[in-house]
């Protein structure tokens, strides 16, 4: 098994717990293996609480677009939605870039030619 990063774990584990309250899909096992993993590490609580936010933002922006209904909120909506979760997303990698710098692990998210960069 290839060890995943600190990042990729926080990152993961965000999305994981967000899913655990905004769904009904059990996320409990994926979440514990996460959080014995994010226990390793020191300070590891301040990079969930931040991801856990943006996370949640862009879940918000893109819900309603994933849920097919992108004709209700009209092509001017969806686009502002669209450049808001591109600015979201640059907060995303510059967290995840941080933990990389911080904890000396895993390999930082570089975009080339692309809205999140």
């Amino acid at each position: 098994m290839i060890k995943m990063s600190i990042s990729e774990i926080t990152d993961r584990l965000s999305i994981a717990i967000l899913k655990q309250e905004r769904t009904d899909v059990d996320m409990t096992s994926e979440i514990n293996f996460y959080k014995t993993e994010l226990d390793l590490y020191e300070d590891s609580d301040l990079y969930l609480d931040k991801l856990k936010e943006v996370n949640g933002k862009i879940w918000d922006l893109e819900s309603d677009i994933r849920s097919g209904k992108e004709g209700l909120l009209g092509l001017e909506e969806v686009g502002r939605r669209a450049l808001m979760i591109r600015d979201l997303n640059k907060i995303r990698v510059g967290y995840k870039n941080e933990m990389v710098e911080k904890y000396d692990e895993g390999f930082k998210e570089i975009k080339i030619n692309h809205g999140s960069s």
